[in-house]
């Protein structure tokens, strides 16, 4: 009786999962599946826990910004690399936060499949990723102005991306075009601060 009790339930979840499927859109639910393939692939109790201490050390860009004061503030050298930086965090939040997320509107995967998340669940939107965007376009800086602590940066930046990508808080889209976008608003900061920042600086 137990068994098949477990066995109707199962099948119900079964039928619950082939329904919510077919609501999903096919490229939507291929991206799903591809998270579900890098999640299991990698799976660790040392990856959950590496993982989510990766992408706290991203929250609100976080890590990027102390690094960005103390460049500034460290040596006259390092003062450009700083702002750039500052530059660079500021373009992210204003076209990928508040222009770019809010134009798609795109839910996160955890909407479309009931994952057990391990970190708290994030209020907004899904594209693009911040965490990926804000890291990107950072380590560009750093990278371009300096190789061999750019060449770290660009590393750990990263891992942050991977573990959007591990945490299931993103889509793979999500993560490449941050990568991209962020890459591209790094160089951009570094221009813009040769240009005196159109005066600010």
């Amino acid at each position: 009786m137990k068994r098949i009790i477990i066995e109707q339930g199962q099948q119900i979840a079964r039928q619950i999962e082939n329904e919510t499927d077919r609501q999903v859109g096919r490229f939507c639910l291929f991206e799903l599946r591809n998270l579900k393939r890098l999640h299991d692939y990698l799976y660790s109790p040392f990856m959950d826990q590496l993982m989510v201490a990766v992408t706290s050390t991203g929250n609100y860009g976080l890590i990027w910004i102390f690094t960005a004061l103390l460049l500034m503030f460290l040596e006259p050298e390092t003062r450009q690399i700083g702002y750039s930086m500052i530059i660079a965090l500021m373009l992210c939040i204003t076209i990928g936060n508040l222009i770019i997320k809010n134009v798609v509107r795109r839910s996160r995967p955890f909407f479309h499949k009931n994952y057990k998340l391990l970190i708290k669940q994030p209020w907004d939107y899904s594209f693009p990723s911040g965490h990926t965007l804000s890291s990107f376009a950072a380590a560009t800086v750093l990278f371009f102005l300096n190789k061999e602590i750019g060449g770290l940066a660009m590393a750990y930046a990263v891992l942050i991306a991977l573990s959007r990508l591990y945490l299931r808080v993103h889509f793979f889209t999500d993560v490449l075009f941050s990568m991209v976008l962020g890459t591209g608003l790094g160089i951009l900061a570094v221009k813009a601060y040769e240009t005196d920042f159109f005066g600010l600086i």
